[in-house]
């Protein structure tokens, strides 16, 4: 059975040298920090990729493709003469369809930050009280009872205060 394991570590650059170990060693790491980290995680790990730009882009296409059928489709529902003047006109196919896109673009973007963002999350989470005061915590995720003991040797390597098993992660 796959537990997680928690390391505790009182200096930011040991933390993050046991997670570059830890995660070239194929596990899967969690870090925990009272403080913004991400100039430091970044530096390490390289930039992440962020995938909300095709929520938005989805969204704003969307947003254009049901304008523009909203508009022609109820001018074709309900057909008003008007005086010589077309009934599927330019502008207010461009309007409706302008705002559409950015409703629908903005509306897509939040529902992808918060998919994104796992909000809200059903599963219990690790939260040590000493990460709050004066540690850095160290998430290893799926740890098979047969390596605890190679992972807690690599977190005591780096500096770990404390190692311990999580229970309900």
């Amino acid at each position: 059975m796959a537990d997680t394991v928690l390391g505790l570590f009182a200096y930011v650059d040991r933390m993050l040298e046991a997670a570059k170990r830890l995660k070239s060693a194929g596990y899967g790491i969690t870090m925990i920090s009272s403080v913004p980290l991400v100039h430091e995680i970044e530096h390490e790990f390289g930039e992440q990729k962020s995938f909300l730009k095709f929520f938005t882009l989805y969204g704003a296409l969307s947003g254009v493709f049901f304008g523009t059928v909203f508009v022609l489709g109820t001018a074709a529902l309900y057909v008003l003469p008007r005086g010589g003047r077309p009934i599927f006109s330019i502008t207010p196919t461009l309007l409706i369809s302008y705002e559409t896109t950015i409703l629908l673009g903005v509306i897509f973007t939040l529902l992808g930050f918060l998919f994104l963002a796992r909000i809200p999350t059903f599963r219990k989470g690790v939260d040590p009280p000493e990460v709050a005061v004066d540690s850095f915590g160290l998430i290893v995720d799926d740890v098979l009872e047969d390596r605890f003991e190679e992972v807690e040797k690599i977190l005591k390597e780096y500096g770990a205060k404390e190692v311990r098993k999580v229970e309900d992660w």
